[in-house]
């Protein structure tokens, strides 16, 4: 797996532990399964983007367009055209049930039902809208330190509404998220930065070897006497 790749993977699920704050508002909690599966085909669209290349404003506006699809398929697929495509009453339907979904969070109290089309749709969108920020800072524009500003949000919301019970369990589970996508582009980077040490070693320099002129001559000036005829005394054997 490639840094990149691993990037993306640890901004998936920190924004899904950050995620888990919201859930004592909502049950059943089974629509964290949703957000997750909605989430991870989001961060998929980013990946191959990236891999094409495209510029990092085409990667982003590609997943808010692939979001904005599955949002339609999801929640407006009878006033969308062909199902999926966003026209003027799929939008209008979207302006109703967030309507609707601020109703039913004035009415019902914590925790919420899901049966409520308006709040499901408000928690699951607001995970994706979370999600594509926290992917564009850190995995496209390589920058995981901001990141944390909209898990902070996140989770400040749930943890606004909640009753306070067991928030430190879920800021203990978005911190860990937090502090993994952290460590994934720490290492990203060191990965990129080579072998600090290695490589061959350098052998000494040797100071060149310096031989007489008459030296050079070869054998001759020592075939008669034994010793080269530049040593005027007799050298020692």
């Amino acid at each position: 797996m490639s840094g990149r790749a691993r990037l993306a993977l640890c901004a998936w699920a920190a924004t899904l532990m950050a995620s888990c704050a919201l859930l004592p508002l909502v049950e059943p909690a089974t629509w964290i399964i949703q957000a997750a599966f909605l989430l991870g085909i989001q961060s998929l669209v980013g990946a191959a983007t990236r891999r094409v290349p495209l510029a990092r404003p085409l990667t982003v506006a590609s997943q808010a367009l692939v979001t904005l699809l599955m949002l339609t398929l999801v929640f407006a697929r009878e006033q969308a055209v062909a199902g999926i495509v966003p026209g003027p009453e799929a939008f209008r339907h979207f302006a109703d049930l967030l309507q609707q979904g601020s109703d039913d969070i004035a009415r019902y109290a914590i925790p919420a039902p899901l049966e409520s089309a308006g709040i499901r749709l408000m928690i699951i969108g607001g995970v994706l809208v979370i999600g594509l920020a926290v992917d564009t800072l850190a995995v496209t524009f390589r920058s995981a330190a901001p990141a944390g500003l909209p898990l902070l949000a996140l989770y400040s919301v749930a943890a606004g509404l909640s009753d306070g019970g067991a928030d430190w369990l879920w800021f203990v589970v978005a911190a860990a998220g937090y502090l993994t996508l952290l460590l994934a582009e720490g290492r990203d980077r060191l990965s990129q930065w080579g072998r600090v040490f290695g490589g061959h070693r350098a052998l000494p320099a040797r100071s060149p070897v310096w031989w007489p002129r008459s030296a050079r001559g070869g054998a001759s000036a020592r075939s008669r006497s034994g010793w080269p005829s530049w040593c005027r005394s007799p050298c020692p054997r």
